[in-house]
């Protein structure tokens, strides 16, 4: 009898150690699923951030967002993103079997720092947020600018030529090409008189705005201006008188020049055996009656009327012969605003 309970009393303690065992591996089990659950609900929601913020760095997107009044969001916001312009692909989300909601908050009196909310939901739930900050920054993008004078012909005119006398020649860059580029469309404002184009053309209609706009389609006077060096460009003015008669020659046939005589520079009068490589400009209106003996090889290019041409100048077109043909120009620079991105330290939260 003695044994029987003996053994019966080992029996229930062994039960109850077998029973306390179980209870204690169920116990963790179902605390690691949790933790599993948990952490895979963490990770949905972390997902969905990233998700997000990726969408937001796209300008446009942030630039189209609409806000509405809404005190119900995180702690310290008032205005929550409608849902017409925070689009359902980034606000409802599924990752690994968790559902997603993701909102978008701001306070009104900040509108550039914003609060991305995202509430997983399964076998567990999570919500994690992240401040972001956005910002603006200034890009300058400078590309090299150049001008062939082979692409332009010996002369080019908006206006009308007028009135010519005395035997000038023009000398297209090649036989039977274009000897005078205009803006006009009517064959009577330009009367060519004494003036031989050798086998040249007139291109009538060739462009249309002025002249400076068709030959430097990407440099401004100013810029020209600011680039005067006198010894590739010269830009003369009402402020940077030239000097009139003009006796000097420049450039060469491997460096051609710039010579400019903008408003209130006036016309002065190229004579004097001169010879100039390069391109020649006039902004004004110009009676060029006492040009003798000049030559320019290259062109000459007038913003207005041209008057009582005379004497024995000769305009001679570019050609690959005469060298490169190409000047240095100022540079094309061009300024946008692009949209900076960051992630405010110390604002993410699991809680």
């Amino acid at each position: 009898m003695a044994t029987l309970t003996m053994s019966l009393v080992v029996l229930f303690l062994a039960s109850l150690m077998v029973f306390y065992t179980s209870s204690g591996m169920l116990f963790e089990i179902k605390t690691g699923n949790n933790q599993l659950y948990q952490s895979k609900a963490m990770e949905a929601a972390r997902g969905s951030v990233e998700h997000s913020m990726a969408w937001l760095v796209n300008s446009s997107n942030t630039s189209s967002l609409a806000w509405t009044t809404d005190a119900t969001g995180p702690a310290g916001t008032n205005q929550k993103a409608t849902a017409a312009s925070f689009p359902s692909s980034v606000s409802s989300q599924t990752i690994g079997g968790y559902t997603v909601a993701v909102s978008l908050w701001r306070n009104s009196a900040t509108p550039t720092i914003l609060e991305v909310s995202a509430a997983a939901s399964g076998d567990a739930n999570a919500t994690i947020r992240q401040r972001i900050r956005l910002g603006t920054t200034t890009v300058t993008t400078t590309t090299p600018n150049t001008l062939n004078i082979a692409s332009v012909a010996p002369i080019v005119i908006k206006g009308q030529l007028l009135e010519v006398t005395g035997n000038p020649d023009v000398y297209p860059s090649t036989i039977g090409g274009v000897a005078i580029a205009t803006s006009s469309t009517n064959s009577s404002d330009i009367q060519i008189g004494h003036l031989d184009l050798n086998g040249g053309t007139i291109s009538y209609g060739a462009f249309t705005g002025d002249a400076w706009d068709f030959v430097f389609p990407n440099t401004t006077k100013a810029q020209m201006k600011a680039a005067a060096d006198y010894q590739k460009i010269y830009f003369y003015d009402g402020t940077v008188a030239p000097p009139d008669p003009w006796h000097q020659s420049l450039g060469t046939a491997s460096d051609p020049v710039i010579l400019i005589f903008d408003t209130g520079a006036g016309c002065p009068k190229i004579n004097g055996q001169v010879v100039i490589y390069g391109l020649v400009y006039f902004a004004n209106a110009c009676v060029d009656n006492g040009w003798g003996g000049v030559e320019i090889h290259g062109s000459m290019v007038a913003d207005g009327t041209i008057r009582k041409l005379n004497a024995n100048a000769e305009f001679t077109g570019w050609s690959v012969s005469s060298g490169s043909g190409v000047i240095t120009l100022p540079p094309t620079t061009t300024t946008s605003t692009a949209q900076t991105f960051a992630k405010l330290a110390a604002s993410w939260r699991d809680f």
